[in-house]
């Protein structure tokens, strides 16, 4: 039996309410579950949508944020720019934000790895937009621990410590990254306009200073202010120097240096008038504000170079700069005195040599190299044609010290070297009364040994033996001839040299000797007309004199003409004394003593 119709009706209005609780409760519970799972939805998303950006490989997890916060506990990515390819990893990220501002305050980072392959396809891919704008788009970065690797076709650049990013009001960016031994503060003007970078040495002690202004314009300015001894040990220390170029950097004995860069900055300026296309710069090294070497250098259109330069060092700071390339003996002298002076012009066209001029001399040089001393000496390099790569050499040194009683007088040397090729022009002293020197020759330094001729030209016997200090030897006369030289590794060797007397003489021999025996009875007054020797010396020292005397003593023999042949072999020092001692004095003492005299009214005191 069906109920009354107006019962039905009564059922009806009442079951809206009902339906509208029930949908309204299940979107509500339906809001609760998105809510509450939020995270994981827009973890979903922001994986999806990331996947339709150029990054590759996007990978974040642990998304968890509020109205305030977002947290990431993960996050990854790589990104292919115009220099190279990118990868970033990092972890505990946290963002703060104002939704209703819509600002992005602050992202804190536990830990940030990035790594850069620098590898430019095009390098015109790389050159920045003119007029381009740079801004932070938060008011603070910062990074708990940073690691950086930077692969560059000079090695690994690489850093690792702490990084903190600021944004100023005005748009202003200050960036600091520091690790145990460095902090770098970087400070870029709104726009991108100008920029600073200093580098301090911890815990305290500025490296470097440099300063780029008008960043967004083509006209730009680059000055760089450093103390000299500072940079380089940054170069050779730091990590964030390509290791390619920290190890060339670290090649060299920075030590030998350390004389001459204390207290000494490094200053440079630069300037181009179209983003590089052109460049002028001035770079000076420069002590109490003197400048002791400087460059000007012009870049035209990338491809011409114009530069400049000049020195102007004590000769003992040039010689501790040049110090690591000399042999060990002359390396081991001392500069006292001397000033160098040095100037360069040069200009490099495209694809071209390059042409100009070099000088570089030293005057009023004084220095000691064992028991050798120059005094008031003139050293000048000259390079007339830097295509020819030719270098002319000449030295005068008025005052030359051989030892503590010999001094040589108007050393005068002028040579050619190219292409490992000493041509030798002069090379001369005046010593012992006469002259010595090398027979001018071309020599190729790569070949061993080196062979030279050293000639002896009215030499006086009496200077030659006193300088060497045998007390018990003494003469008079002239003597010349030529000494061939073998030169290698340091060594002298000396083989069948010839030594001959130009004028008579006489030879006096005072020493102990058996005064019976005729031969020391005639060298103790011996007036000679001829003397010849052949000369040997080998590098051990040991060398030998064939020595043959023909003269007479007016006490002997009654002056009869005699003829001496001394053998004489010892090792320096030991010279004359004992030679004469040892050697082999009585084989032809009287050669001529027996015979007739060829002339029998010819006096035998004659000289």
């Amino acid at each position: 039996m069906s109920s009354p119709p107006a019962a039905n009706d009564l059922k009806r209005p009442s079951s809206w309410p009902r339906t509208v609780a029930v949908a309204l409760l299940a979107i509500a519970l339906f809001c609760l579950a998105v809510w509450w799972q939020r995270a994981v939805l827009l973890e979903l998303v922001l994986q999806q949508a990331l996947k339709h950006t150029a990054l590759s490989s996007p990978s974040l997890s642990g998304l968890s944020f509020d109205y305030e916060q977002a947290k990431l506990a993960e996050i990854s990515f790589g990104v292919a720019t115009p220099a190279g390819d990118l990868t970033v990893a990092m972890q505990e990220v946290a963002t703060d934000y104002d939704i209703e501002k819509r600002v992005l305050r602050s992202v804190s980072i536990g830990y940030a790895a990035l790594k850069f392959i620098y590898n430019p396809a095009d390098p015109s891919a790389t050159n920045t937009t003119e007029n381009a704008l740079f801004s932070l788009p938060l008011d603070r970065l910062s990074v708990a621990k940073l690691e950086i690797d930077i692969e560059t076709p000079w090695g690994q650049s690489s850093f690792t410590g702490q990084a903190e990013i600021k944004r100023s009001e005005a748009d202003a960016i200050d960036a600091t990254f520091q690790d145990a031994r460095q902090s770098l503060h970087l400070n870029i003007d709104p726009g991108f306009s100008a920029a600073k970078l200093s580098v301090d040495q911890l815990p305290s002690g500025n490296i470097l200073e440099l300063e780029v202004q008008q960043l967004d314009r083509p006209a730009k300015q680059i000055s760089l202010h450093a103390g000299a001894p500072e940079l380089i040990e940054w170069f050779t220390s730091s990590l964030l120097i390509p290791q390619t170029l920290r190890a060339k950097t670290q090649t060299y004995d920075v030590s030998r240096l350390s004389p001459l860069l204390n207290t000494t900055q490094l200053s440079v300026n630069a300037k181009t008038a179209d983003n590089f296309a052109s460049l002028h710069a001035e770079a000076a090294l420069k002590r109490n504000k003197q400048s002791l070497v400087s460059v000007d250098l012009a870049v035209t259109n990338k491809q011409t170079i114009d530069a400049i330069g000049r020195l102007d060092l004590a000769a003992s700071e040039a010689f501790d700069l040049i110090k690591p390339w000399l042999p060990a003996m002359a390396a081991s002298g001392a500069v006292t005195s001397g000033a160098t002076r040095g100037n360069l012009q040069l200009h490099k066209p495209s694809n071209q040599d390059p042409s100009g001029t070099a000088q570089l001399t030293i005057t009023d040089l004084a220095l000691t190299a064992g028991a050798a001393k120059v005094e008031n000496a003139k050293v000048a390099l000259s390079i007339p044609d830097l295509a020819s790569r030719a270098v002319d050499l000449s030295a005068e040194v008025p005052t030359l010290g051989l030892g503590k009683d010999l001094i040589a007088r108007n050393l005068n040397v002028k040579a050619r070297y190219l292409d490992q090729e000493l041509t030798l022009n002069q090379a001369s002293l005046a010593l012992f009364g006469g002259t010595i020197e090398l027979m001018p020759d071309t020599i190729r330094l790569e070949q061993t040994p080196i062979l030279l001729t050293l000639r002896l030209r009215d030499v006086d016997l009496s200077q030659l033996l006193t300088s060497l200090q045998y007390p018990n030897i003494s003469g008079t006369g002239k003597i010349a001839g030529e000494l061939p030289l073998q030169l290698s590794s340091g060594t002298i060797d000396v083989q069948d040299g010839s030594i001959s007397g130009t004028q008579p003489g006489v030879l006096r021999y005072v020493g102990q000797a058996d005064n019976q025996n005729i031969a020391f009875k005639a060298l103790r007054n011996l007036v000679y007309q001829n003397l010849r020797a052949k000369v040997n010396y080998r590098p051990n020292g040991d060398y030998h004199l064939g020595l043959r005397l023909e003269g007479s003593n007016p006490e002997v023999l009654s002056g009869h003409p005699l003829a001496f042949n001394l053998n004489i072999s010892g090792q320096l020092p030991d010279l004359l004394q004992k030679g004469i001692l040892a050697g082999d004095l009585e084989r032809t003492i009287l050669e001529q003593a027996i015979a007739k005299p060829a002339n029998e009214d010819q006096s035998p005191n004659t000289p």
